[in-house]
């Protein structure tokens, strides 16, 4: 072969250290295969060198192909791992919760939300309600009626989907209640000043009992 292109380029062809160096690429690349060929006698003959069809050639070696995107799900993974970690770090459980708020109230909802900010915020929906009412600072005084409310909350949340914002409806549960004991205290107060109270909208009404017509 190398004697056929001297020849055909007029002795300008390549060398045979060159030719033995692309064959060996050629292997391993997969376009060639070497066929060793013996003479009758036993002794070496020519190589044959077979082309292979290109769906038979091996692609490169995964780990030399898919070196650079390894290394970027590296980065990823890492990346991932470190926001997981802060997140962690962010969160509190209920032992961090506000020493304002009932030990009652925070040793029920710890077992359905255990982190602090949710308990606060629940709690704080109760504040709320119980300012409407002129109960804020009574609340702990209705305790039993919240922990009722929120058992109301979850035993609504077991039994159908249609709750999507717990804490408002547990809002909605509070107020309701609250608002029986207004309107019932409403009736027995024996007071001289009038009696206050919030509407939904923010507007605060007065209502005299002593000196309002019959």
């Amino acid at each position: 072969m190398l004697k056929a292109i001297n020849e055909e380029y007029q002795g300008n062809g390549i060398s045979r250290s060159t030719f033995k160096r692309m064959i060996i690429k050629a292997k391993d690349l997969g376009i060639l295969t070497i066929y060793e060929a013996e003479r009758k006698n036993g002794s070496q003959s020519s190589n044959l060198y077979s082309f292979n069809r290109f769906p038979q050639c091996e692609p490169p070696k995964a780990k030399k192909l898919y070196q650079p995107k390894e290394t970027n799900n590296l980065l990823k993974t890492n990346k991932q791992k470190s926001n997981k970690r802060n997140e962690a770090r962010i969160e509190l459980d209920h032992t961090f919760v506000s020493d304002k708020v009932p030990q009652a109230f925070i040793q029920l909802v710890k077992y359905f939300f255990s982190d602090a900010k949710t308990i606060e915020e629940y709690w704080h929906m109760v504040q709320i309600a119980a300012f409407r009412f002129e109960c804020d600072q009574h609340a702990g005084d209705v305790l039993t009626l919240i922990i009722q409310s929120f058992k109301q909350l979850i035993c609504k949340l077991k039994s159908t989907k249609t709750v999507v914002k717990p804490i408002a409806f547990f809002y909605g549960i509070v107020t309701n209640k609250l608002k029986e004991i207004f309107l019932h205290q409403l009736f027995e107060v024996r007071e001289s000043k009038p009696i206050h109270f919030v509407l939904q909208s923010g507007e605060v009404m007065y209502y005299d009992w002593l000196h309002s017509e019959s």
